[in-house]
């Protein structure tokens, strides 16, 4: 969850919060406060479970890393397992824009699942990685190995 989106939610959370207040008044003024009160405790339940769900996949950092002998990445796609939806080029997470061999590379903008990586080595090859698993695990490594669907 980016800024804006979060700040958002803090946005809501506060608006509710002050809701929240105003009825528990309303219901103290009338005698009712004790309801109330439980009420307002598994409403913090409920929100505090909604919060960390929230802060559980903020929270994900994602990379690669980069363990071959010496190719160098231009361009670093995912797309769920299975898809051509290929998304941002995430070698331009990178200072230098590239992922270079020994290097580990930050993923942006996912959610756990499988994905297929495409990887564009500087010469312009462009190879294919499936099912690379980011559900249990929320890193991949490329090795020589794993570059066997290129073209």
């Amino acid at each position: 969850m980016d800024g804006p989106d979060l700040a958002k939610l803090n946005a809501v959370g506060a608006r509710a919060g002050f809701i929240l207040l105003q009825n528990y008044a309303r219901a103290v003024r009338r005698g009712g406060g004790k309801s109330f009160m439980k009420l307002i405790a598994l409403a913090s339940l409920v929100a505090l479970a909604g919060a960390a769900s929230v802060s559980a996949d903020a929270g994900t950092n994602y990379f690669a890393y980069n363990s071959t002998a010496v190719t160098t990445f231009t361009g670093v796609y995912l797309a769920p397992a299975g898809t051509t939806h290929w998304g941002a080029n995430q070698a331009l997470n990178d200072d230098d824009k590239e992922l270079d061999f020994g290097e580990r590379l930050t993923l942006t903008g996912l959610n756990p699942g499988l994905y297929d990586v495409k990887l564009v080595d500087q010469k312009g090859r462009t190879c294919i990685m499936h099912r690379v698993n980011l559900t249990k695990e929320p890193s991949f490594e490329i090795r020589d190995t794993s570059l066997t669907d290129c073209k």
